[in-house]
């Protein structure tokens, strides 16, 4: 969540004439992230998130707001997208397609400790449970041809160990033939998409990436942003917590005990390039930063070892 797109009070008011929300008294780009522009929206009575989305169309959105609305609605703690007047939720702001979510509250932790893990690691497999009712079928945008794709613009570029490992690992998941179980994943449940509130989860945000995709992509995700020291290698103590409170709400099967490894490799390697992606190929923002691509670099060459 970023800024890049800049509006000014008198255009929100004017925008905001659409929706029954209290008077706008205030509002504040958020900085965190690095896909959509995201202002905080203060009213007299409540506080709201607006998300423009930078690379979306307006027909991409209805299978997130959807997927909003149907965890909310089965008391799961996510943002709940704001309806206009006219019962719709998407619109558009400064050409570019715009949705208001309820703000929740609490903070994301930068040190999460094995409890903290455990928490993540039940709401995740609660997130899985409920969404097997969400029929809807969306395809992973950052699967592995979008690796491909992306490491096409990358190679030549980067230093020529990136180079060989780059092409080393995307060789390897090339070779493999998952045949898993899959549904609806959140597909970016890192540490600043979770807020805590009196050491509990008191909800989960950014649900952009979510896709219909292999459920242990999802637990492998978090597990390598919730459970890893510096080095890239876990913290046993946490990655147990995180596991033994997912597989008490749902077991991995036997052939996701066999791939874990191999999905944890997956797992890196998407966000080793989506990172390598942001910092070579960087859109200017007023509120913008890059995360460093050589933490997934460690991640990664840690699961292959």
């Amino acid at each position: 969540m970023s800024v890049y797109t800049s509006v000014n009070i008198e255009e929100l008011k004017s925008w905001l004439k659409d929706y029954a929300l209290d008077d706008l008294t205030g509002y504040q780009g958020i900085k965190s992230g690095i896909t959509n522009t995201n202002y905080f929206l203060m009213t007299k009575n409540d506080q709201f998130v607006l998300t423009l989305f930078e690379k979306n169309s307006i027909e991409d959105l209805p299978y997130f707001v959807n997927l909003m609305s149907h965890l909310a609605k089965h008391a799961f703690l996510c943002p709940k997208p704001i309806l206009k007047k006219n019962g719709t939720a998407l619109s558009i702001l400064k050409n570019k397609p715009a949705l208001i979510v309820s703000c929740l509250k609490g903070k994301e932790l930068t040190k999460p400790e094995a409890n903290h893990c455990g928490t993540v690691g039940k709401n995740l497999a609660e997130l899985h449970t409920i969404a097997k009712d969400f029929e809807t079928h969306h395809q992973n945008t950052r699967d592995l041809t979008w690796i491909k794709k992306t490491a096409n613009t990358l190679l030549g570029k980067l230093p020529l160990d990136e180079d060989e490992l780059l092409k080393e690992e995307i060789a390897y998941q090339e070779k493999q033939n998952y045949k898993l179980p899959k549904s609806t994943i959140h597909g970016d449940l890192f540490k600043d998409n979770v807020l805590f509130l009196n050491n509990e989860v008191s909800g989960v945000i950014d649900f952009y990436y979510a896709c219909t995709d292999y459920l242990i992509l999802d637990v492998a995700i978090a597990v390598n942003d919730w459970c890893v020291n510096e080095d890239g290698s876990f913290d046993e103590e946490r990655l147990n917590a995180f596991l033994s409170a997912y597989k008490k709400i749902r077991l991995f099967s036997d052939a996701e005990d066999k791939a874990w490894n191999d999905i944890l490799r997956l797992a890196s390697l998407r966000f080793w390039v989506s990172r390598l992606n942001d910092f070579y190929h960087a859109e200017e923002g007023e509120l913008t930063y890059k995360k460093d691509p050589k933490h997934f670099k460690k991640i990664l060459k840690q699961r292959m070892s």
